[in-house]
């Protein structure tokens, strides 16, 4: 190839196999995973089915050595229609970067109008197996048509966890009559029939699959029968196959950064990467750290323990090495660089990662987890903290490193626990404290208040008692949820919070005590709003942990939506966008005493619009529902659906169920932690 930037052109049927173990198309060493959305498969098909022009590749290499700076996500987006699940049943395949694949399905007989697609693909998932809507395919199934189709699922499959779905198990359900796209391609590249196609669908498609367009008296097999698949077939045979893809190939020379004799594709591959779907520094960062320690990969991925993704352990791990003196506060793309680029750095984190007969930090990063996890908080929790609290999670690393710490009894990890807990949920500037403590890990009492305090103002909010906060928030229901300042009458929260919060010496009383109540109100926000719903999930703790066990949010696809549904207690349906509601009645509803998470899979007869009282008639633990808020759900009958100006019974027993399992969700966190 010489110094010269050459051009070619490949069918579209040889870009499915780029991304093979076997293909001489590589990816390069710095990587990064498959960050597309369904959307985007999608659309990229349609635009393909339609003769748009989808962009060229870039490539750099020579001969039967081809490496793929740009195109990764358009290669494996191709790869994923051709891929075919029915051929390998229960056996786990990888294309590209792309674990648990999803499945590309076309309608044959799209009813519906859509103003994205002209040819409807859909796209199943596993956190999806129904797939998206067809009207907006960046959204998920309502309720409604989720619940059916996990019961269709069951009732074809006998398997009431549908997260535990084999991709060949699932099925569109947002659709009329779809085909895996796959058998389309297949029938055509091979020369076979359309009865080919419809005999491969009715080996494979369970009979009983229904879909939202069929009519009552249709079934899948009849309409497959009936659709007339020859305009298809000459679409994919005229337009599709034929379909050339340009490839951009660059001279090894031209990838070389005078500035940087280290660098061949990485730089490029940054560069390019930069434009289109983001990339984050932190996927970056991981992809930089592969390309120097590829033989680690498989280490670094085992020691989140499917909690903590690589990327994060890698940017924890490096930053635990760069702060061994003083603390750092972040590390920016460009830092890592220069970093990894550096022996005694590289040699500093080979000797932390490991071999797999040893990883002193898989070790600490271990006990960090078992802490968060200390009566048996919900890993979905700890995932949470990990990702919105990471110099907290730093803190405890290096707490562990550089205490040697190998046996922690209960009583310490309880401590530990509720200190980074609270400060995350109830605290105003943890990273303060992060800095502050940072050289102080190796005092034996590190964790007690002594080094947490507060000091000119609080970056931790005192915690009052829950009778106190009940009695505070019940004499509050008749006014509006944004006017909950402390009042002269709340004489005991006065007191906590100002014995928490001195008096700095140049502030003014009325400025003292403004400061007192802004902060009042943040607190007050960050345990009412429905934003964060993780105190929540310790509540109903047992029911997350035996229901969603195997719960795994590090799929490679950006389809990680929790399986389970956050559900209304009182139904939304009878509050939103429903005139003549009273006000108090819609800010209540969205407080965190009116969600619980609910499992599709659950064997109820209840539906989204029950009344509270319909769905209880006892205290439910595993939906939190207590004797001194149950009272009050059973006083929510369907008699009155909408709750409107004037209906003060019923806007007083709707606030104070919601104020009051409100009021046990909290007490439950510091009963579970001693507060």
């Amino acid at each position: 190839m010489g110094n010269t930037t050459e051009y070619k052109q490949s069918p579209i049927y040889e870009l499915k196999d780029w991304l093979s173990d076997t293909s001489h198309v590589k990816l390069p060493a710095i990587q990064r995973g498959f960050v597309w959305k369904v959307s985007q498969i999608e659309r990229l098909w349609d635009s393909i089915f339609r003769g748009y022009p989808i962009g060229s590749m870039m490539l750099s290499g020579v001969g039967d050595e081809m490496t793929l700076l740009d195109g990764q996500q358009r290669a494996t987006s191709i790869a994923l229609g051709f891929n075919n699940p029915w051929n390998y049943e229960k056996q786990r395949i990888t294309i590209g970067n792309v674990n648990n694949l999803p499945v590309v399905w076309i309608d044959v007989i799209p009813r519906k109008n859509t103003e994205t697609h002209l040819f409807v693909f859909r796209v199943v998932t596993r956190s999806h197996p129904w797939g998206y809507q067809l009207q907006n395919d960046t959204m998920t199934l309502p309720f409604s048509q989720r619940k059916a189709a996990n019961n269709m699922f069951e009732k074809l499959y006998g398997e009431k966890e549908y997260t535990k779905l084999l991709p060949s198990q699932r099925l569109p359900y947002d659709a009329t009559c779809p085909i895996p796209l796959c058998f389309l391609l297949e029938a055509v590249s091979c020369g076979k029939t359309a009865k080919w196609i419809v005999d491969r669908c009715e080996l494979n498609i369970p009979r009983g699959y229904r879909t939202t367009g069929m009519k009552d008296e249709e079934d899948y097999y009849s309409l497959l029968e009936s659709v007339d698949l020859s305009s298809i077939i000459k679409i994919v045979r005229e337009r599709v196959l034929t379909t050339m893809i340009p490839s951009i190939i660059l001279p090894k020379e031209l990838l070389m950064d005078n500035k940087d004799t280290s660098s061949d594709e990485s730089t490029l591959f940054v560069r390019l990467n930069s434009q289109g779907t983001r990339i984050e520094g932190e996927e970056l960062m991981y992809s930089m750290y592969k390309a120097v320690l590829p033989e680690s990969k498989e280490l670094v991925e085992s020691i989140g323990m499917n909690i903590i993704p690589p990327s994060r352990t890698i940017t924890l791990t490096s930053r635990l090495i760069l702060s061994e003196d003083s603390y750092i506060a972040g590390l920016s793309l460009a830092q890592f660089r220069r970093h990894v680029q550096n022996n005694e750095f590289v040699e500093k984190i080979k000797v932390l990662i490991g071999t797999k007969d040893g990883s002193l930090i898989k070790e600490k990063f271990e006990y960090a987890i078992d802490i968060l996890k200390y009566g048996d908080v919900p890993n979905v929790v700890v995932k949470r903290f990990v990702r919105e609290c990471p110099n907290g999670f730093l803190l405890l690393l290096h707490w562990l490193y550089k205490n040697a710490v190998k046996v922690i009894e209960d009583e310490k990890k309880k401590e530990i626990a509720a200190r980074l807990y609270r400060n995350h949920w109830f605290g105003n500037d943890f990273d303060y404290y992060v800095r502050k403590n940072w050289n102080n890990v190796t005092a034996s009492d590190f964790w007690s208040d002594k080094y947490f305090a507060n000091e000119e103002w609080p970056r931790q909010y005192p915690l009052i008692q829950p009778s106190l906060l009940q009695t505070f928030l019940t004499n509050r229901l008749d006014n509006p949820i944004e006017n909950h300042e402390l009042m002269p009458e709340d004489e005991e929260i006065w007191q906590i919070w100002k014995a928490a919060m001195p008096k700095p010496e140049v502030l003014s009383e009325e400025d003292y005590l403004r400061r007192i109540n802004d902060a009042w109100l943040n607190f007050l926000w960050k345990l009412l709003s429905s934003r964060d719903k993780s105190l929540i999930l310790l509540a109903q703790k047992e029911y997350i942990n035996s229901v969603f066990a195997d719960f795994n949010q590090l799929d490679d696809l950006e389809d990680t939506n929790t399986p389970w549904d956050w559900d209304h207690i009182y139904p939304n349906s009878w509050v939103y966008r429903q005139w003549y509601i009273d006000d108090r009645t819609r800010k209540w509803e969205w407080r965190i005493g009116n969600f619980r998470a609910m499992s599709l899979t659950d064997n109820r007869s209840e539906n989204n619009n029950l009344s509270p009282a319909e769905r209880f008639d006892a205290p439910n633990e595993n939906y939190f529902i207590h004797d001194n808020d149950l009272k009050y759900w059973r006083k929510l009958d369907a008699s009155h659906k909408y709750i409107k100006e004037g209906d003060e019974e019923y806007v007083r027993n709707h606030a104070l169920a919601i104020i009051t399992r409100s009021v046990n969700i909290y007490e439950n966190f510091l009963k579970m932690f001693d507060l």
